[in-house]
């Protein structure tokens, strides 16, 4: 390793340009296939307050059809069916109703300026299917009607202070009692992200048809829960089929209820999920960012390997096999590789965290996201970057290596290199 190292430093000293290219090149790669990868990363691993996200299954919509005429409706559940379908299921932990579509509210406080502020409506499971961090106080439970949840800044901005709990907010004209305080919630929790939290009611409206504006997701105990959970809800989901066909409708199966993955390809109520051209897109977009700077270090590596004939001609002269040499080349490109792809990665995490709102531009909610050095940093991460990096150092470096140890050792020694 000692000689790997000196002989890596060795080149990058004797030949400056081709080496700081050579690691720019890698650290813009590493940049770029990182960011994506944090983009993947918060759409699908688990943090606070979804750190449940590989336990939990979700019901997004319904799509209903109509039997006997060309109509049909499409959503987000009516409060009674998300409960019916979702609500006391022997498999699942703990089951969270809530409404599907971002809707803000007017918050206020009495001798204080009415706030617009992100609403959430929840039923009493909710709480224990996202881990909030309470700062004060506690949730509410199943038909608290008059108990509310605010975030820390919220409260900072209704009262000054954050320790609320037994004051009252009224929350659309109508009061609540502040039960609890939470840590404020980044926007990149789709199903969990709000600003004031208040429990679920049940809609006056009676129409024919089920669809309304809430969404459900099951939490099982175990990862080894969660199949016997799938089929319990899907068992369910086909029981309220049979219903709906005597009232001459069906429901139109997508595949619910849906892990995660398929809960953010599931993208429109009356199609199937869209998994795996999602699959393939993230696929190619890293097949992508990894050939393209592949390729062209590649030809960085041949420049480099070209002012080294005489050396490799020696080398084989005094016995060093094809193998061996090979090896070492490999090994000497990977030190460069990897010290530019750590140049790279540290500014993809400086990057993310600091401009995250350039990084998640798509969001739906007027709120920068907040992101956390454990949400674009973690070990599945950084094995990511390792990856990449060894990827990367075998696709630039193998053929230029390759050929180089195949050389001809009494053409090297006279500087001769196709």
């Amino acid at each position: 390793m000692k000689e790997l190292l000196r002989q890596a430093w060795y080149d990058m000293r004797h030949q400056p340009v081709i080496g700081i290219v050579t690691v720019i090149g890698t650290a813009l790669a590493m940049f770029l296939i990182m960011v994506v990868v944090m983009m993947d990363q918060v759409k699908y691993a688990s943090f606070p307050p979804e750190s449940n996200r590989h336990l939990t299954l979700y019901g997004k919509y319904l799509d209903i059809r109509s039997l006997t005429e060309d109509n049909s409706a499409s959503g987000a559940m009516k409060l009674a069916v998300a409960r019916r379908l979702f609500e006391n299921l022997e498999n699942a932990e703990a089951t969270a109703i809530y409404n599907a579509w971002e809707s803000t509210a007017a918050i206020n406080v009495p001798g204080v300026p009415t706030s617009e502020r992100y609403l959430k409506q929840t039923n009493g499971g909710f709480w224990k299917v996202f881990n909030f961090r309470f700062l004060y106080g506690s949730p509410y439970a199943e038909g608290d009607e008059g108990k509310a949840v605010i975030t820390s800044s919220v409260a900072r901005e209704m009262f000054g202070r954050e320790d609320v709990v037994g004051q009252t907010v009224a929350v659309d004209h109508r009061p609540y009692m502040v039960a609890g305080v939470v840590e404020d919630v980044t926007p990149l929790a789709e199903y969990a992200f709000g600003e004031v939290f208040v429990p679920v009611r049940e809609s006056a409206d009676e129409r024919q048809w089920d669809t309304g504006s809430y969404s459900a997701a099951a939490k099982a105990r175990t990862a080894e829960d969660l199949p016997a959970l799938r089929r319990e809800i899907r068992a369910r989901f086909k029981a309220y089929d049979r219903e709906l066909h005597a009232r001459g409708q069906q429901l139109v199966d997508h595949g619910a209820p849906y892990d995660h993955e398929e809960a953010v390809s599931a993208r429109w109520s009356n199609c199937d999920t869209e998994l795996e051209q999602d699959r393939r897109t993230r696929l190619w977009i890293y097949v992508i960012l990894l050939l393209l700077p592949a390729l062209n270090l590649s030809s960085m590596t041949q420049s480099r390997l070209k002012r080294r004939t005489t050396e490799i001609g020696v080398r084989r002269a005094f016995g060093s096999t094809r193998l061996k040499i090979l090896g070492s080349l490999i090994s000497e490109n990977f030190i460069i590789t990897l010290a530019g792809a750590l140049i790279g990665l540290l500014l993809s995490i400086i990057f993310g965290y600091f401009f995250s709102e350039l990084i998640f531009s798509d969001l739906d909610i007027d709120r920068v996201p907040d992101v956390s050095l454990s949400m674009v940093m973690n070990w599945s991460v950084f094995g990511m970057a390792l990856l990449f990096c060894f990827l990367l150092n075998l696709l630039s470096s193998g053929i230029p290596a390759w050929r180089a140890s195949r050389v001809n050792p009494v053409e090297a020694i006279n500087g001769f290199y196709k």
